[in-house]
């Protein structure tokens, strides 16, 4: 079997709502009855068919290809599963997600992770604002910058970067730490493709929040060391 792979059209311009394409909605479907869903529950709503060339049968891994920032709501609830895009995408990747594993390798917009309840998101790239807003639980890493307000109104989880962002007030600083858990962490993303797989010092700078939302949530600031 090969991963069901979505590979934008070049002259796609629009913006496209990608929440219908998760193993959860795709599963037992054949890439017949695929191409021919409409992307939108709405009266002359564009078919996948119209954005996407379709190929491959392995629902449970879902490739994006020449992926840009006009993709938004990829990996919407997903509950299971591997999505991985192989180029930039919009705002709300992972939005709602329960499970699973979601790779990008490029940058993402704003929203990421946003009420997330679990799962995996790994970003290779940069994230803009609100990264993990209103997460419940999960893990997020963002390997690049982070843009102005990550972990706003988290409530628990984890939040992983290798740079320091301009945090807001309710974010405490809890200074530098070795954490043992991280070397669990790192070894579950040995297999993934990903910037992620190579990390291995365990000392990171924790931050707990968001104390508006009573605090259980932390962001670390992993340090960079990776093998060679």
């Amino acid at each position: 079997m090969s991963a069901l792979t979505f590979t934008l059209k070049k002259n796609v311009t629009q913006q496209i709502d990608c929440r219908l394409l998760t193993s959860n909605n795709l599963a037992y479907l054949s890439i017949v009855q695929i191409k021919n869903l409409y992307l939108l529950n709405t009266k002359n709503a564009p078919k996948i068919s119209d954005y996407f060339d379709v190929s491959g049968d392995d629902a449970n891994h879902i490739i994006f290809k020449n992926a840009n920032q006009q993709l938004h709501y990829i990996g919407h609830q997903m509950t299971h599963g591997q999505i991985t895009v192989e180029g930039n995408c919009g705002d709300f990747l992972g939005h709602q997600m329960r499970g699973g594993i979601l790779i990008c390798k490029g940058n993402v917009n704003d929203r990421v992770g946003d009420q997330m309840r679990r799962g995996l998101i790994l970003i290779d790239g940069n994230a803009g604002n609100y990264c993990g807003s209103r997460l419940i639980a999960g893990t997020i890493g963002v390997f690049g910058d982070a843009g102005n307000y990550v972990g706003f109104a988290m409530k628990r989880g984890t939040i992983l970067l290798t740079k320091t962002p301009k945090l807001h007030a309710t974010l405490q600083d809890c200074g530098m730490h070795t954490l043992p858990f991280l070397a669990l962490l790192f070894a579950s993303f040995k297999g993934l493709s990903t910037r992620f797989n190579k990390m291995k010092n365990l000392r990171a700078k924790r931050f707990a929040g968001d104390l508006a939302c009573n605090g259980n949530g932390e962001i670390l600031i992993c340090d960079t060391t990776i093998s060679a």
